[in-house]
């Protein structure tokens, strides 16, 4: 026992379920219930603590903020009047940090990338201000281009070895468990404990951000807003196990049965793309046994999960979903989003260079409700780019991630490359790269880069 509790894996994993509890019996404000006033608490207990430690210039501070990112799901398990707690960390941290550490003489946007799109998603605020969107799409929308702020502290973080630690743990942590909480709730629903519509159901979509669907056969597809990571950290395990670490193959292969459960189309494609870009010359013989390795347990795990909640092997939706990528009309989600494209293709038209500004919505009808609707979501994240920002901001997309690939060809680290294809690739249908949870990989991945390119910059000088 002494020894779990010195393993900061095991411990971080016990704190990622103490956040879920927490939230279950003592709910954030949610459509069904009011906030309960111990959640306001424990929010305000929380918020007081990073900001009391980060105005000491203790670094606990910002390990508080890292393990509520990691741990904290979508950000949605606590509140403070209706604002979220990621929120109100955000804004008070960076306040806290640009009080303390910038000197503004001294700024160049030109130097600092993770300036580029918040000033032009600044523009798409006015714009869309100015073409009367709803406020709360125009907040929605620009709140996730405010955490590339934290580029500027974790350039300095990433320097510390023990921050470095405290980061790996923390990932691990939220490996295992996602993939106990996402097997947990499978079962339940397969097994009948939870129902569709039951208290659980609604926490688990109104709380944790997530949805879950009965496919037709018993097999209850789960996603959750987080699982943007699952592609890209399975991708960065899995080149760690090419490059002859094969202790990384354990939590891929624990991510690899979630996203057997998530049955995401587009991160199955991401997947099998950035497999490609792991192929290295030197090692391609590790490359083909960890290829052939992954889709041995993603196939065969969605096979086995399958078979165990409704007795056939469920191939039929393999296919099915599979299908749909070359033949939308097969499947509702896919003719959805092929009903959209024309009518983003529109929108664009009318201010193709600087967009329709954020909180832009699209009229359509949909097959899923047999009517028409009017939605956020475009279903078409580079068009969703065009659509709000304009040709403008799409150059600056392109840019940062030129920046990115020019300083791993520099650096010769192509480490985070597959991660990015991946996240590049599922942009194509979902709005992963302007997602939260995109912004945060963005950041890391910028980060990490620019520190190794003033490393070598400053050895080559010298």
């Amino acid at each position: 026992m002494t020894k779990l509790l010195k393993n900061k894996t095991f411990l971080f994993t016990c704190l990622y379920f103490v956040v879920r509890a927490s939230s279950y019996f003592f709910s954030p404000d949610t459509p069904l219930h009011p906030a309960s006033i111990v959640n306001t608490m424990i929010s305000a207990l929380i918020l007081f603590s990073a900001v009391y430690l980060l105005y000491k210039k203790n670094i606990w501070g910002w390990y508080i903020i890292l393990a509520e990112i990691i741990l904290g799901g979508s950000g949605g398990f606590f509140q403070i009047l209706g604002i979220s707690l990621r929120n109100l960390l955000l804004i008070t941290s960076i306040s806290i940090f640009t009080y303390q550490n910038f000197n503004f003489k001294k700024i160049n946007l030109f130097k600092n990338p993770a300036l580029y799109l918040i000033t032009i998603a600044t523009l798409g605020i006015i714009i869309g201000y100015f073409n009367k969107h709803n406020l709360r799409l125009i907040y929605a929308d620009f709140i996730p281009y405010l955490y590339f702020l934290y580029y500027f502290p974790l350039k300095r973080l990433l320097l510390s070895d023990k921050f470095k630690i405290i980061l790996k743990n923390l990932i691990f942590a939220w490996v295992m468990g996602n993939f106990i909480f996402i097997l947990f709730s499978f079962i339940g629903f397969s097994i009948n404990i939870f129902e569709l519509q039951g208290n659980f159901y609604h926490w688990y979509r109104d709380v944790a951000m997530g949805k879950i669907t009965d496919i037709g056969t018993g097999f209850f597809r789960m996603t959750l807003d987080e699982h943007l990571l699952l592609v890209p950290l399975i991708l960065t395990f899995l080149y760690q196990a090419i490059n002859r670490k094969k202790e990384y193959l354990i939590p891929s292969t624990l991510l690899l049965v979630v996203l057997s459960i998530n049955l995401t189309r587009i991160y199955w494609l991401a997947l099998i793309i950035g497999i490609l870009f792991l192929f290295s010359k030197n090692n391609w013989k590790d490359w083909i046994k960890t290829s052939a390795y992954t889709f041995l347990i993603l196939i065969s795990s969605f096979i086995f999960l399958h078979f165990l909640s409704t007795g056939t092997l469920g191939l039929e939706i393999l296919g099915l979903r599979t299908k749909s990528l070359v033949a939308p009309q097969s499947e509702n989600s896919s003719l959805s989003r092929m009903l959209i494209l024309p009518k983003a293709l529109e929108i664009i038209k009318n201010n193709p260079i600087l967009g329709e500004g954020l909180g832009d919505t699209v009229t359509v009808y949909s097959p899923v409700f047999q009517k028409e609707i009017t939605t956020p979501h475009f279903d078409w994240g580079y068009l969703e780019i065009m659509a709000e920002l304009g040709l403008i901001g799409l150059i600056f997309w392109v840019y940062i991630i030129y920046i990115m690939i020019y300083i791993m060809i520099y650096i010769k680290n192509y480490s985070l490359l597959p991660s990015l294809v991946a996240l590049m690739v599922i942009n194509i249908t979902s709005p992963a790269l302007f997602h939260l949870w995109g912004i945060i990989i963005l950041t890391f991945i910028l980060t990490n880069l620019k520190n190794k390119y003033v490393n070598k910059t400053t050895k080559t000088s010298s």
